[in-house]
């Protein structure tokens, strides 16, 4: 899906995020958010893709990816870890797995991507308190709150549902 998006050549940049993933806050832009991740890097134009940990490591709920062929390699090297897997062991890593084996790989395409504190793009409310190194849970004014894995974090028949119902009244 990404990689129809960059090759259709209509965006710089292309935010992909999960299905349970809600916007708390309008105002924030998405661009400024870019342009200020890239303004700490020595050379902005080598980013590709930014991306986000949580406490077990990659979570790719959220994730922004340059539109350039060089993002589509990154994005074919991720398969061929998938498809490796498979091919060796049998196993089918998802891409959540296949692109954290990637990242920690020696591929020089790893060199494209960087990770940003988990709040600014995937930040994770008290419920589901899987925070990466920052610590940091999601607190009003914050872009995005996802609910990544609520069926292990909070009971009942739609956990993520009720979580959305819960933080909807918080969005600015």
């Amino acid at each position: 899906m990404v990689e129809r998006i960059i090759k259709a050549g209509q965006h710089d940049w292309i935010w992909y995020i999960d299905f349970d993933v809600l916007i708390t806050n309008y105002d924030v832009s998405l661009t400024k958010l870019i342009d200020e991740s890239l303004a700490n890097t020595t050379m902005p134009d080598a980013i590709d893709f930014l991306v986000t940990d949580d406490c077990n490591g990659l979570n790719d709920g959220s994730f922004i990816v340059r539109s350039s062929p060089r993002s589509i390699e990154f994005l074919n090297a991720i398969r061929a870890v998938h498809d490796r897997e498979k091919a060796q062991s049998g196993k089918l890593l998802g891409d959540q797995d296949s692109m954290q084996a990637l990242l920690q790989s020696n591929n020089p395409l790893t060199q494209h991507a960087l990770r940003i504190p988990q709040w600014k793009i995937n930040a994770f409310p008290t419920e589901i308190g899987c925070y990466d190194m920052h610590k940091r849970e999601w607190e009003k004014g914050m872009f995005v709150v996802h609910f990544a894995g609520a069926w292990a974090h909070v009971s009942g028949e739609d956990p993520t549902g009720q979580l959305m119902k819960k933080y909807k009244s918080q969005i600015i």
